[in-house]
């Protein structure tokens, strides 16, 4: 990010917040001096955030078994790691469903986003990379936009005309119209949070595209599987030539199989039980013309 921070942001960007036990919890996590114990105090102090834990822990979907009790007994079954991500996601979920838009679908852009978590984790899986790492960093990748877009909905609106005539991507598009894009806002927000370093990783360059599976050191990480989850079509047309790099990317990595992702990824979405009617899935939309 060099010496770009949130001063970089105009003042109508009013950033969210996550709860304090989460932020507290985040931050104690990646020192390794700091015990499940101290955690899962921590995490105690917010009721919302035990249930959560628990609730994953003991689900049959992530198949521990014995039932924990405790945030901490949920601590040291998972990890605290693997924990972290959780609640950061998590977390991250009820700030988006809190925030409103004039523009954006929220409903249908919540299930676009959970589709590309599931859809960079399987990636990451074929990357051999850190599924969950990448799962968590593709959630986060877009939190900020429904934001921006019902703070500037005529600058946005302005884009989404554009891609009729002269298609291009929302990067170039805020770069030119605000001197930032809002992956660099993002980061920038998760920065000042002093959340995990590789997190803001995935999220600063989730749209650089296939250009990560070129870089030698980033390209078999989750960085590079939520970059490629990122050209994935959504109702922003974020990036208007991402289905078409991604059927080209089957011509090159014989596992990677678009549709087939796309039917696992549908399978997963339906374990999640969130309840949610998901009106147009993955599946349909990167379907190869026939």
């Amino acid at each position: 990010m060099g010496r770009r921070g949130s001063s970089a942001l105009p003042p109508w960007v009013k950033l969210p917040s996550l709860p304090a036990a989460l932020m507290e919890f985040t931050q104690k996590a990646q020192d390794p001096s700091v015990g499940p114990g101290e955690l899962g105090r921590i995490i105690d102090k917010d009721a919302g955030l035990t249930c959560q834990l628990l609730r994953h822990v003991n689900s049959a979907a992530a198949g521990f078994g014995q039932q924990a009790r405790t945030a901490q007994e949920a601590l040291v079954r998972m990890g605290v790691r693997g924990a972290s991500l959780y609640l950061l996601t998590t977390g991250m979920d009820q700030v988006l469903k809190s925030s409103q838009s004039r523009l954006v679908n929220f409903a249908g852009f919540w299930c676009a986003n959970l589709e590309r978590a599931l859809f960079a984790r399987e990636v990451a899986g074929l990357l051999g990379a850190d599924r969950e790492l990448a799962f968590t960093g593709a959630m986060l990748s877009d939190c900020l936009l429904p934001l921006l877009a019902n703070k500037a909905t005529q600058t946005y609106v302005r884009f989404l005309e554009g891609q009729k005539a002269t298609p291009r991507s929302i990067i170039g598009f805020e770069e030119n119209e605000f001197g930032w894009n809002h992956a660099e806002a993002t980061a920038c927000l998760l920065s000042g949070w002093k959340l995990p370093r590789d997190v803001i990783c995935c999220v600063l360059l989730h749209h650089k595209g296939l250009a990560m599976l070129k870089d030698a050191e980033l390209r078999r990480t989750a960085v590079a599987a939520v970059a490629i989850a990122s050209l994935l079509p959504d109702q922003l047309q974020q990036e208007p030539s991402g289905l078409a790099l991604l059927w080209r990317l089957e011509q090159s990595w014989p596992s990677f199989r678009l549709e087939a992702l796309a039917e696992r990824v549908a399978a997963r979405f339906a374990e999640t039980e969130t309840g949610v009617t998901n009106p147009f899935p993955l599946a349909r939309r990167v379907r190869r013309p026939r």
